[in-house]
């Protein structure tokens, strides 16, 4: 397959992002930045292997730099290359994305896509995953909260499988976001 690098320039000419692609990626909207007008997304090399694209993406990154980073111009969340290597997540964004995630079930649709998916993997780096989820299982299961679920009274929450008492009702009152959550 043949790959290119691309950037997203603003209107002074200046890029904001950085990428990489094949076939229609420079036209996609699914990235973490706005698509600008088709004549501020231009090409900046083509005919490359995936590992000369990826390693022009990472290069062009570094020089140019990251704005979350304080670095440079750039609004790439990531330092370039394959997947999310270098974004820098929050921990409160974390501790959101594991409150969403704690407790899903997966159909077995999902979980055979999800097999799919994992074939090319490595033994070495299917061993790592493999560990870095029995350390996750372990946590889980000394923090079970599984059954649990926040109730309020207006004055307090708590967590509790079964309604504490009279006056409670489900849900969680987030003072801290100035709102009614989870209800």
């Amino acid at each position: 397959m043949i790959y290119y690098t691309y950037a997203y320039l603003r209107e002074d000419g200046t890029p904001y992002y950085i990428g990489k692609g094949t076939r229609r990626r420079i036209h996609s909207k699914l990235h973490a930045v706005n698509l600008p007008p088709e004549e501020r997304r231009i090409f900046l090399k083509t005919g490359l292997t995936a590992e000369e694209a990826e390693r022009h993406e990472i290069y062009l990154i570094a020089v140019l730099g990251r704005k979350d980073l304080g670095t440079g111009i750039l609004r790439n969340i990531t330092d370039g290359g394959e997947g999310c290597a270098g974004r820098v997540v929050s921990e409160y964004t974390r501790k959101r994305i594991s409150n969403v995630l704690t407790g899903r079930k997966l159909s077995s649709e999902h979980i055979e896509n999800l097999k799919r998916s994992n074939r090319g993997i490595s033994p070495e780096m299917r061993q790592k995953m493999l560990e870095g989820l029995r350390k996750h299982d372990q946590s889980r299961e000394k923090n079970c909260n599984w059954n649990r679920k926040w109730w309020n009274n207006g004055i307090e929450e708590m967590m509790s499988v079964d309604c504490p008492g009279d006056g409670y009702t489900l849900g969680r009152c987030c003072k801290s976001l100035g709102r009614r959550g989870n209800k």
